[in-house]
């Protein structure tokens, strides 16, 4: 083993690390478990396999990563967590490996910041460059796209979706999807606004951003007519937006799935 790995740490003989893998005292990796360079687990880490880690991620105290889904259904079935590269998984995170009815797998991107007490259930699937603040708890099947948000405390309904570039706002109960590039708040979570200020981190322009805003006072703040309609008059708009078009698609999947959860009508 590589001077790299502290005397204390137990690493099973069919674990596979990077020859420059950092790995600290009390640190516990099982069969099974893939790491790959420049990662570096601190001190009492947690690893079960199958799990494959990517490159260039860090891993703090108490995380434990790879256990078995809490699904009574669970038979002890060959699934697995993939975890991509140039992560941050703070102390205390648990992340669990998928089920036989969710495709096997849990899956985490690259780039990703997933704070102190972060709970991703099976078969989640989390997209790049996400932000799960403290104390985050994803039900099992939930999707995460690119470029979300989740505050601090928020608690999300199993087989929901936070869509792209989205907000969550602390402490929210999340039991429906939450639309691309807005902000949600409140139990249950409720859209309140474009999520302006990530759309100009991210460099969008101000023509754009004032296009979804107009596009969300039509959809959320205007009264009279139903979703349908307000869907269908953006969409007969000539050269309406690509971003708007998004919204619109996505909205029509909410429509169509169970209890406002697209991936819940594709439940097997």
């Amino acid at each position: 083993m590589s001077s790299r790995i502290h005397p204390t740490a137990v690493v099973h003989p069919q674990a596979e690390l990077a020859d420059d893998v950092e790995v600290g005292p009390y640190c516990v990796i099982g069969a099974g478990v893939t790491i790959g360079p420049g990662s570096v687990l601190h001190n009492h880490v947690t690893v079960q396999g199958p799990t494959r880690l990517g490159a260039r991620n860090a891993v703090y105290p108490y995380a434990v990563l790879g256990a078995e889904p809490q699904d009574l259904k669970f038979r002890g079935e060959a699934t697995e967590l993939v975890i991509g590269d140039g992560n941050t998984i703070r102390e205390h995170t648990t992340i669990h490996r998928g089920t036989e009815s969710g495709g096997r797998r849990t899956v985490i991107g690259n780039s990703c910041l997933i704070m102190v007490g972060c709970h991703i259930a099976h078969d989640c699937v989390i997209e790049d460059q996400t932000v799960l603040a403290n104390g985050t708890m994803l039900g099992g099947h939930c999707l995460v796209e690119f470029g979300a948000v989740i505050g601090g405390g928020v608690g999300v309904h199993h087989f929901t979706t936070i869509s792209t570039l989205s907000f969550v706002a602390g402490m929210a109960r999340v039991s429906r999807d939450v639309p691309p590039y807005i902000v949600v708040e409140g139990a249950p979570a409720t859209p309140r606004k474009i999520n302006s200020t990530g759309l100009v981190r991210r460099g969008w322009s101000p023509e754009a951003i004032e296009h979804l805003r107009a596009c969300f006072r039509l959809l959320f703040r205007a009264p009279g007519a139903s979703m349908r309609q307000k869907i269908d008059a953006l969409r007969r708009q000539p050269g309406q937006h690509a971003p708007v078009m998004r919204l619109c698609d996505f909205l029509d999947r909410v429509e169509v799935g169970v209890h406002g959860r697209h991936r819940e009508s594709h439940r097997r």
